[in-house]
């Protein structure tokens, strides 16, 4: 039962039990039964700060777990940024330098960034992503995994291609971030889910546009 549930049964149970309480109250058959009617009041009444309690807990673990979602957005665009830097630094500046790409990547080679594969498994992003923030990230990680792979093929010794799959895999790494921030505005209410999925179109317009 979600939260909104519980409030709906602690509001139904308040109305019960003023609607009871202001019922006939001088009638002979509330006199005659005083300690029944007594016993289902109290029983209703602690039924009610029952599903109240319930009610603020489920809210309280929810705020809870978009914080730790949060935190988890924050420290994986942390990681993609380090991607970026490693990706920019280690490859493509050391190509542009003279030195053969093929040969860099296989002494160092390109990754994923941490934590960002592992999101589509995590209960905290299933829970609490937008279908459509999660639809993009999907095509992203199914991207990055495919670029990735190519990067790494040794037998494909094409140091122009490479740069070429560097250079779009920096654009999916930005790419992700900015889902990553979209998700953290809208986890922090700065903004609303039909705002971020607005923002969501626009960026996705931008990019494929931009290609």
């Amino acid at each position: 039962m979600n939260m909104l549930t519980f409030v709906i049964v602690a509001l139904v149970l308040t109305i019960v039990t003023i609607f009871m309480l202001s019922y006939k109250r001088e009638s002979q058959w509330r006199k005659n039964n005083d300690d029944i009617f007594s016993f289902v009041i109290s029983l209703i009444s602690t039924s009610t700060g029952l599903f109240i309690a319930l009610s603020i807990n489920t809210y309280l673990d929810e705020v809870n777990q978009k914080n730790n979602l949060i935190k988890l957005l924050n420290t994986t665009n942390l990681a993609i940024e380090n991607c970026q830097m490693k990706t920019k630094g280690m490859y493509l500046n050391t190509s542009e330098s003279g030195i053969n790409l093929t040969e860099t990547l296989k002494k160092t080679p390109a990754e994923l960034p941490k934590l960002y594969p592992q999101l589509e498994d995590n209960s905290l992003v299933n829970n609490y992503f937008t279908p459509n923030a999660f639809q993009a990230y999907i095509v992203c990680i199914d991207n990055m995994e495919t670029f990735v792979k190519n990067l790494n093929n040794t037998a494909y010794d094409n140091n122009g291609t490479k740069v070429v799959v560097l250079s779009t895999y920096l654009r999916y790494l930005e790419l992700a971030k900015r889902i990553n921030n979209l998700e953290i505005e809208r986890l922090s209410d700065e903004i609303t889910e039909k705002e971020e999925t607005e923002s969501l179109k626009k960026i996705v317009q931008q990019f494929t546009t931009s290609k």
